[in-house]
């Protein structure tokens, strides 16, 4: 084709046709421009369709990500909220508002158990990795990047708890109260551990148990920790709910 048109310039130059051979000069120029210009749209538009294909694959993966977060963040609430509540009954109970009961040392042993939170981060390292963010509906971008800046909170909060458990909530109740553990504990593992136990059963000493501030202390500051953490929980499966209403739209649009 290059052969072509310099042949045709050469013939109008021995011609003696200049202002022709001008003419046709800028004609090629501006139809190499168009097809410079033509070639770069089709790149872009081959471009932009696989990085829209990448994204909308990644986009399936995210929603099977915050499905299985939700499972497990709902699970972690009901957990968390029946920690409330034992940390609540005990509380009635040091205040003498409601009698201690065989229930009294299930609610001081579930106490000691550690949750955390460990969301599935597959999806959202490879869009993070692949930049990909930027090019999602404002909508979307903002209700995920919301919901893993919550993620971060709540983990600072579960690291609190947890450590207060593992550095004084269970040192002081394994020193102090081995009465917790005990084939008559109503929580189910402990009663299944020490099931065959033929030891006689020590009562757990009402009067000391009433005067002791110093569990009572613990136990208020594990009401007010599993209530923290009940409540980040209740955010986060919201914005798991937020994601997956922004993706379902999405994929609505683009049938």
């Amino acid at each position: 084709m290059i052969k072509f048109f310099r042949k045709i310039r050469k013939k109008l130059l021995e011609q003696g046709k200049t202002a022709n051979y001008l003419k046709y000069a800028i004609g090629e120029i501006i139809l190499v421009v168009i097809g410079i210009l033509i070639a770069l749209q089709i790149n872009n538009w081959n471009e932009n369709k696989k990085n829209n294909k990448s994204i909308s694959e990644h986009l399936i993966i995210l929603k099977q990500n915050i499905v299985e977060d939700k499972s497990q963040l709902q699970l972690l609430h009901q957990n968390m909220t029946d920690n409330y509540n034992y940390a609540d009954s005990l509380m009635m109970q040091f205040k003498t508002l409601i009698p201690l009961d065989k229930k009294t040392t299930k609610y001081l042993g579930k106490l000691l158990l550690e949750y955390q939170f460990r969301p599935n981060r597959n999806a959202i390292e490879t869009i993070t990795q692949s930049n990909e963010i930027p090019f999602l509906e404002p909508h979307l971008q903002k209700a995920i990047l919301d919901y893993y800046a919550l993620i971060e909170s709540s983990r600072e909060r579960e690291q609190i708890s947890n450590t207060q458990i593992q550095s004084k909530y269970e040192n002081y109740l394994n020193a102090n109260y081995p009465a917790v553990f005990q084939k008559n504990n109503e929580w189910d593992f402990v009663k299944n551990y020490y099931k065959d136990d033929p030891r006689p059963i020590t009562e757990l000493n009402k009067e000391a148990f009433l005067e002791d501030k110093t569990l009572e202390s613990l136990v208020t500051s594990r009401y007010f920790q599993s209530n923290a953490l009940k409540t980040f929980y209740t955010d986060l499966i919201a914005s798991c709910d937020t994601i997956l209403i922004a993706l379902d739209k999405k994929n609505n649009q683009t049938k």
